[in-house]
């Protein structure tokens, strides 16, 4: 008699209009239960919902951040390397107005074309053509243009 009536305290649910039949007694909740439970999962999903909202925005902060400290590391090289093109222009530059010099140009003439002073060369005095003119008629003369 012992377990039929461990039995029956089991199996009878306190409210005879919420029992489910069939149900066992440790499925059946009390209205308040329940609604502390859907209370319950309605702040799980919620918090679970913020922890992944929070998730997502400090990935796309660490992203931003690397992709700034990317974009600076190559502003940076592109700094350097316009400053290398500066340097290597003035350079150039240098050697331009040093190449194109009217003393470099007098000496590299001098030293390797041959070039001589105006002064010690001696030109022949070109040969002009003869024209024949008639100053009286009958006689011809010569002259040279």
């Amino acid at each position: 008699m012992a377990a039929a009536a461990r039995h029956a305290r089991v199996a009878a649910p306190r409210y005879e209009e919420d029992a489910r039949p069939g149900a066992p007694a440790y499925a059946y909740r009390a209205p308040h239960t329940r609604r502390r439970a859907a209370q319950r999962s309605r702040r799980t999903r919620a918090f679970v919902a913020f922890v992944v909202v929070l998730t997502v925005l400090a990935v796309g902060r660490v992203a931003l951040s690397f992709a700034v400290v990317q974009k600076t590391l190559q502003t940076d090289a592109i700094v350097s390397e316009a400053r290398g093109v500066g340097t290597r222009n003035d350079e150039l530059e240098g050697t331009l107005a040093d190449l194109g010099s009217t003393v470099r140009i007098r000496h590299i003439a001098e030293s390797q074309l041959g070039l001589v002073d105006a002064t010690h060369v001696a030109y022949p005095t070109p040969l002009l053509p003869r024209t024949i003119t008639a100053s009286e008629p009958g006689t011809e003369t010569a002259s040279v243009r």
